[in-house]
């Protein structure tokens, strides 16, 4: 640790620590170090902590022995910490005691741990990420999910193995890596997953199938707008907006009329993006929509993908008890009327002649 960096902290530092801290600061890092090893069993739980971060920072690799005895302290913030600490020593010994935290019954251990073992390990310590992948805690499996997406060339095989586990946990977590790396060799297993009893998982294979991509997929996919979780169903508008694929229009148009008020905003922003006309009369219909999100997301899409029919549509909308239905309405007009080359007012004159 730089003088520059104790520096930094030491207005905060308690007596005993800070003691250590100069020795450290004058050249006497042996022992600093061995005073801050010994404070580590000090009746205030204050110096502990310092005492801690401060071996932590230095980062000497004798200190580890020390710090990993308390791995099993009553203070969940002492484990914390140590885990913390033993991930800025990066000595490779010290992953056996990392291991244990990542057994932890607090989250915030857990957590610490995991980022301490990817740290270390660069993220090539499957069975600790793989066992992260099954955490109750949603941080834990997030960053899990990270270092499995940034190493997962080196073992694709293994987390396509992982989609049969008996954790929903890890079959969620697996389908959601395999889709950020677009693996094309999972398509099969995530096509199962479809019928999986966990509605999240379901998601998480909707999701990856989207990522992944290829006509083959559609046919599963629209089979999904089925589901009976709304959530999924999303997922599900999402996954084949994705696809690219001009089939899916129609399907998404069918999604219009879905009795979730989020399923039809999804459905209007991607019929927008596509910019599909055919898609116009099924978002001019959106406008009457009891939602008002679903209503400017279908105001939004018109705005791309509208013409003269969707100005006519529009214009009553411009009187809309709502300020930002009125405002979003007037952008939708100038927006069309500047794809089209005319003033608003004139396309609005061509639309009542429409």
């Amino acid at each position: 640790m730089a003088s520059g960096e104790f520096a930094m902290i030491k207005g905060s530092m308690s007596r005993k620590v800070r003691e250590a801290v100069e020795k450290y600061r004058a050249g006497r890092r042996r022992e600093a170090v061995l005073q801050l090893m010994y404070l580590l069993s000090d009746e205030e739980e204050r110096v502990r902590l310092e005492a801690i971060d401060a071996l932590g920072e230095i980062g000497d690799a004798d200190a580890a022995v020390e710090l990993s005895r308390l791995v099993d302290d009553r203070n969940s913030e002492v484990r914390v910490r140590v885990a913390h600490a033993l991930g800025k020593i990066g000595s490779i010994s010290v992953m056996s005691s990392l291991e244990k935290l990542l057994n932890d019954g607090e989250g915030d251990v857990r957590f610490a741990a995991l980022k301490s073992i990817i740290k270390i390990s660069g993220g090539s310590h499957f069975d600790a990420l793989i066992k992260a992948l099954g955490d109750e805690d949603e941080r834990v499996r997030t960053a899990a999910m990270e270092a499995l997406v940034k190493g997962a060339s080196r073992y694709s095989d293994r987390l396509v193995g992982l989609l049969r586990s008996d954790d929903w946990k890890v079959r969620a977590g697996a389908a959601r890596v395999l889709g950020e790396i677009c693996e094309g060799k999972a398509r099969d297993e995530l096509i199962r997953l479809l019928d999986d009893w966990d509605w999240r998982v379901r998601k998480e294979a909707v999701e990856a199938l989207g990522k992944i991509g290829g006509e083959e997929v559609i046919p599963y996919l629209s089979r999904m707008l089925q589901e009976k979780d709304a959530e999924v169903r999303v997922s599900v508008v999402r996954a084949l907006a994705s696809t690219g694929s001009p089939r899916v229009r129609e399907i998404l148009e069918g999604a219009l009329r879905d009795e979730d008020a989020k399923v039809r905003l999804w459905a209007a922003s991607a019929l927008g993006n596509m910019g599909s006309e055919e898609a116009e009369k099924t978002l001019i219909e959106a406008l009457s929509d009891e939602d008002k999100q679903v209503k400017l997301t279908a105001l939004k899409a018109l705005a791309r993908a509208g013409g003269v029919k969707a100005v006519k549509a529009i214009d009553p909308l411009r009187l809309h008890p709502d300020e930002d239905v009125r405002k979003e309405a007037e952008r939708a007009i100038k927006m069309i009327a500047l794809k089209h080359n005319m003033t608003v007012e004139e396309i609005l004159r061509k639309a009542k002649g429409a």
